[in-house]
């Protein structure tokens, strides 16, 4: 063979497999594109999610914390209610936790022991949260019972509660603590009622945008 003709074949072959690695680098390239686009399709509406979580629960807890402040009281709480297992005759357990808490220096917080508290052990304290009233009652006051001892336990002597809801159902409460009595005899009445019901509207508007976003 004439050498003219062995390096037109060679010049082929190279033509050939240059064209053949680009077609191969091409699709791998465009596969990795379109994974790229999935993945990015799935970990976008994560991060929305998780952003969206955290501005929720930052606005919460700013909300109780400008209470604390404003009330002049030593612990800001949301108390939310939920489900969590059953009884022996199948009947779902309505219990409640404590998902948010602000803090006065030196205060200790109820986080650790306000999970999945059963709401049957609260009975009579909840039925009072339906009035929807701001005053500030005394522990002292209270008749003999969990719920006084419960606060006794966190060292409160007084405290105030409101409903919060979504929509008309009670899903939970709101709640101020004082925790020396001449701060609670001290206490502006009128100042306390406007920072608990503003707490209460902002808390409310939270869960419910909170809910859409979910």
């Amino acid at each position: 063979m004439k050498p003219e003709i062995w390096d037109m074949f060679i010049k082929i072959g190279l033509s050939f497999g240059a064209v053949l690695t680009g077609l191969v680098t091409f699709f791998i390239t465009h596969k990795k594109k379109k994974k790229r686009v999935k993945s990015s399709n799935i970990i976008s509406p994560i991060l929305d999610y998780s952003d969206s979580f955290w501005t929720v629960h930052s606005s919460i807890q700013e909300s109780l914390t400008e209470l604390r402040v404003m009330s002049d009281c030593a612990r800001t709480q949301l108390i939310q209610f939920h489900n969590g297992g059953r009884f022996i005759d199948g009947m779902s357990m309505k219990r409640l936790s404590l998902t948010h808490e602000s803090l006065a220096n030196g205060v200790a917080g109820d986080q650790r022991r306000s999970q999945d508290l059963l709401m049957s052990m609260f009975l009579l304290f909840l039925s009072r949260i339906k009035e929807d009233n701001a005053a500030i009652h005394y522990v002292a006051d209270l008749e003999e019972s969990y719920t006084k001892q419960y606060f006794e336990f966190s060292n409160t002597v007084a405290y105030s509660v409101l409903p919060i809801k979504k929509e008309t159902v009670i899903v939970g409460y709101v709640m101020a603590h004082w925790c020396r009595e001449e701060k609670a005899d001290m206490a502006d009445i009128e100042i306390v009622d406007d920072w608990m019901h503003r707490t209460q509207r902002l808390i409310e508007v939270d869960l419910t945008n909170e809910g859409h976003k979910i």
